[in-house]
């Protein structure tokens, strides 16, 4: 870290921002932050001294406000310069950060500015040298945190909020109820238990009317609270509520005139909220206690998106007991809409504020063409993607107004802001199989429309009012994939963005209705290999035909592994969609209580040609992405390579390989092969005489002793001789014909042999079917032809080795992680799809031989331990040194052998190098 700034060129002062530039990227890739995709430096902006315009030397809207002066100069100079500009009018409340960085290329200081009164006080304030900086990265680790601390505050009063919902929820149902919620949940109200449903309905209504109390919804500051506290009794709360949510149905003009005064406080509502006529509840003192305690809590604070995707689970018990662990988190949410369009959007509106030159027509056609603009998750729970969308897009909106205002000398109350914000929640589309999450999720946009307000207000002095509710989001309860999205999204003058995080259904857990479902959202192009989340593809490909727009979607990672690749990407291809950004494997937590964390990826697709493709890699699958370089393209395996769709065939691509093939199935009952770690008979010398070594995927990987007798050359005297063949042979026929099956049953006139005989005649190549994801390399054995080989495991012959050089390469591995199928997470090994396609190009005899001979130091360092099976040997933290010696040996052949000048040392290098090589062995 300490070299980000320690250069001569850096240290010139006649250079400064330049120097500024190059320093502070340094510093940002530190922590894991592209400067290249920030509108980072030289942004223009008033000071309050002199009201002129100068320029930022560093600004992360919202992080951190950054100044540098030329070597020895007192950084006061720099600290001072930049709250000038902060307070000069130029930047928008929303964007304020609460950092200062100063360094005159020698010393460094750091303020965490106080957020209300921004020049006169700070937090704390620290000053050191730069060799001092390893010692302070502490106070420069807000520079990786991308959940502000606001943020934060926000996601704590969310998991508080919840936990006062439990307690209501626990009041008026008791703990016993257990209802399943995420993808097994009620489809609809009817589904559901009907006290639930109710109880449901009415926290919904209580969370709009608590929320109301501190977000200013009433004109009388915590109507609600004073209406439970001071009109109710335990006894009367529930007919109470009852005729309050009556009232909030109703409009002014058509209430009674002799309406007690607390109620005729409330507006008239409108929307579906308090539509409904409900049975009326009847609370207890605990229950009126639980409400009040709600009451005395601060509800504007919440992260509705948080919020809501706890507030859907508080039906669950064992949710209600998790303390608020299961949500959605916004950096994850932002991973998705982030590359899709708010980021392309937030750089466009940066650079329109900053500029003092962009005249107001120009400002207004930015603003009124975000209202044209349309949302859509099609699978969107209690909204958590929406509401997050919704959120920063009115964010962006806002600055562009304060600017707008700004160039036109409009200052105090605003009379016509309702003419000026144009973005609405009546642009976002929801769509949900379950009713609850639903019905949240038609709230929460409400919620959150009104907080946009909020700021709105601090910015421009007067919000737009939203009561009675005429504009709503559009959140429709059913199957996305028999909807007919054509119908619910209206026809729009700008694009159609789409996104979500469709239901993860694999294809062998699919039910018959949802296979039904994929029939018809593929038509000609369904493919049994294809998830259920790929129907969200293929009913976004379809809407957007006549459409502009792009759509991504968070799915497992299976889409970019395997036979599920070309049945996916074929078709979208054809089309001309291409991917326009991607996130690879990474650890996404469920929502549902009781799921484990799912590897996922996330891809957005575009047929925007000229569109920058944009790749981040995960080196912890449960940590920070880390945005890489994209050079060639990002194909369908999320690989910077050329374009390639591996399909499975049924001979090798490659001259170099040997056809590999399943072993020998007995089919036996037990009588010609041993159970492992038992011998066979061994009383009788002549049935000894055809005893072999007999291997399956336990016995290969964990040297189990295993036996089988192999009979293929059984002559007619020993068998006279042996009673124990007779014994064998007779109750393998007998086993044989009682099969149901007559391939079985045929085979019972010949009990000597095993069923299927596909034993090679050479030194051969022995290939687990499954192999862990922890494993370094593909961990295969070399065996003489007198071992015989089980149908668990795949053979090749290999007379010479070179076949066993190539498998435990890491070039094979990497093939086999990137286009091979996955067990859960493990790998899979499929002949057809992974050695017949690894694109090996011919070799000469000197790479021959080095090969071979690389491979079998690999066999003589595994010997200098005949006591550790397979898997002791590659136990990624206990392999010994020869062994890892000799696979870097090998590793440096093969990867020549496939064209690199040199031994290479990432997976990254040999994914792009193994494309290239598909590509031209395939001309493709």
């Amino acid at each position: 870290m300490v070299a980000f700034m320690r250069t001569e060129t850096r240290l010139h002062p006649g250079n400064r921002y330049t120097t500024l530039t190059d320093a502070t990227g340094d510093l940002l890739d530190c922590f894991g932050i592209n400067a290249r995709d920030i509108y980072l430096y030289q942004r223009s902006a008033k000071r309050a001294s002199t009201g002129r315009t100068g320029k930022i030397d560093l600004f992360m809207p919202g992080k951190v406000i950054g100044e540098a002066k030329s070597l020895g100069v007192n950084l006061d100079n720099a600290h001072n310069q930049a709250l000038d500009y902060l307070l000069g009018g130029t930047i928008p409340n929303s964007q304020l950060p609460p950092y200062v960085i100063c360094s005159n290329f020698e010393t460094l200081r750091i303020t965490r500015l106080n957020r209300d009164h921004v020049g006169d006080t700070a937090d704390w304030d620290v000053t050191f040298s730069l060799d001092e900086i390893d010692e302070h990265v502490e106070q420069l680790a807000f520079l990786a945190d991308y959940e502000t601390s606001e943020y934060r505050e926000e996601e704590q009063a969310s998991l508080e909020a919840s936990r006062l919902m439990v307690d209501l929820f626990r009041a008026m149902n008791g703990d016993d109820v257990d209802e399943a919620v995420g993808d097994e949940a009620p489809t609809t109200p009817e589904e559901e238990d009907e006290r639930v449903m109710r109880t449901s309905v009415y926290l919904t209504r209580i969370l709009f009317l608590l929320f109301g109390d501190d977000a200013g919804l009433w004109d009388t500051p915590h109507l609600f609270a004073q209406f439970v506290r001071n009109e109710t009794t335990p006894e009367s709360l529930g007919p109470q509520l009852n005729e309050l949510f009556r009232i909030l149905n109703t409009p002014e003009d058509k209430r009674s005139k002799r309406l007690p005064e607390t109620l005729a406080k409330f507006p008239y509502v409108n929307g579906a909220i308090f539509a409904e006529s409900l049975e009326p509840e009847y609370f207890d003192y605990a229950m009126r206690e639980a409400l009040l305690n709600a009451c005395d809590f601060d509800w504007s604070k919440i992260d509705v998106s948080v919020f809501g995707s706890l507030f859907q689970l508080v039906k669950s018990k064992e949710a209600r007991r998790g303390d608020g662990e299961h949500y959605t988190s916004k950096t994850n949410i932002l991973k998705t809409i982030g590359p899709l369009f708010l980021d392309e959007l937030r750089v466009q509106a940066d650079k329109l504020v900053s500029s003092p030159a962009t005249p107001v027509a120009k400002l207004e056609a930015f603003r009124d063409a975000l209202a044209e603009l349309v949302f859509c998750d099609p699978a969107c729970g209690a909204g958590n993607f929406l509401i997050v969308a919704y959120r920063e897009l009115r964010k962006i909106e806002t600055d562009i107004i304060v600017a707008i205002r700004q160039r036109r000398g409009e200052t105090g109350m605003s009379l016509n802001i309702e003419w000026e914000q144009k973005l609405s929640i009546g642009q976002f589309y929801g769509f949900e199989l379950n009713w609850w999450p639903a019905k949240i999720a038609e709230t929460a946009m409400f919620l959150v429309d009104h907080q946009a307000n909020k700021e709105l207000a601090n910015a421009v002095g007067r919000p737009p009012q939203r009561l009675p509710i005429t504009i709503t989001a559009h959140i429709v309860h059913g199957n996305a994939l028999a909807l007919d999205w054509a119908e619910v999204l209206p026809a729009a003058t700008g694009e159609t963005f789409i996104f979500g995080n469709p239901p993860f259904i694999g294809q062998y857990t699919k039910t018959k209705d949802q296979t039904e479902d994929m029939k018809r959202v593929w038509g000609a192009d369904y493919n049994g290999y294809l998830d259920y989340v790929t129907g969200w593809h293929a009913k976004s490909k379809d809407l957007l035909t006549e459409r502009q727009g792009e759509f991504a979607f968070v799915t497992t990672n299976s889409i970019t592994q395997g036979q599920p690749v070309p049945a996916l990407f074929s078709p979208l291809v054809r089309e001309n969609w291409r991917i326009k950004f991607a996130h690879r494997t990474f650890a996404w937590d469920s929502e549902a209580p009781g799921k484990a964390a799912v590897h996922c990826v996330i891809v957005g697709f575009t047929r925007d040609r000229g569109a920058k493709q944009r790749l981040w890699d995960y080196p912890d699958i449960k940590g920070e992405p880390a945005e890489l370089t994209v050079d060639q393209g990002v194909n369908a395996y999320l690989v910077d390579g050329p374009y390639a769709l591996v399909n499975k065939r049924s001979t090798p691509l490659s001259p170099t390989l040997n056809p590999v093939g399943y072993g020998s199935k007995p089919v036996d009952g037990g009588y010609l092969v041993s159970k492992a770690g038992t011998a066979l008979p061994n009383h009788d010398p002549v049935a000894m005489k055809y005893v072999r070594r007999f291997l399956g995927a336990q016995e290969l990987f964990h040297g189990v002793d295993r036996w089988c007798f192999w009979l293929n050359d059984l002559s007619p005297s020993d068998l006279k001789q042996s009673a124990v063949l007779k014994e064998t042979l007779k109750n393998v026929a007998a086993f044989r014909s009682a099969s149901k099956k007559a391939a079985t049953q045929k085979d019972a006139a010949t009990p000597a042999l095993f069923s299927e005989i596909r034993q090679p005649e050479t030194d051969y190549l022995c290939i687990p079917s499954v192999v862990s994801e922890t494993r370094r390399y593909f961990t295969a054995q070399r065996l003489a032809a007198d071992v015989i080989s089980s149908n668990l495991v795949f053979t090749a012959e290999d007379p010479d080795g070179l076949q066993f050089g190539l498998i435990s390469s890491s070039m094979f591995i990497t093939w086999q992680k990137t286009v091979g199928g996955r067990l859960k997470s493990d790998l899979r090994f499929a002949n057809t799809l992974t050695w017949n396609t690894f694109p090996v190009p011919e070799l000469d005899e000197k790479t021959r031989e080095r090969i071979i001979k690389a491979g079998q130091k690999v066999l003589d360092a595994r010997a200098l331990h005949p006591e550790r099976s397979l898997a002791e040997h590659y136990n990624p933290l206990a392999m010994s040194p020869e062994l890892v010696k000799a696979h870097d040996a090998l590793d440096r052949e093969v990867d020549k052998a496939m064209g690199a000048p040199r031994k290479l040392t990432s997976e990254r290098q040999r994914q792009e190098l193994l494309f290239a090589n598909y590509a031209k062995l395939t001309n493709s």
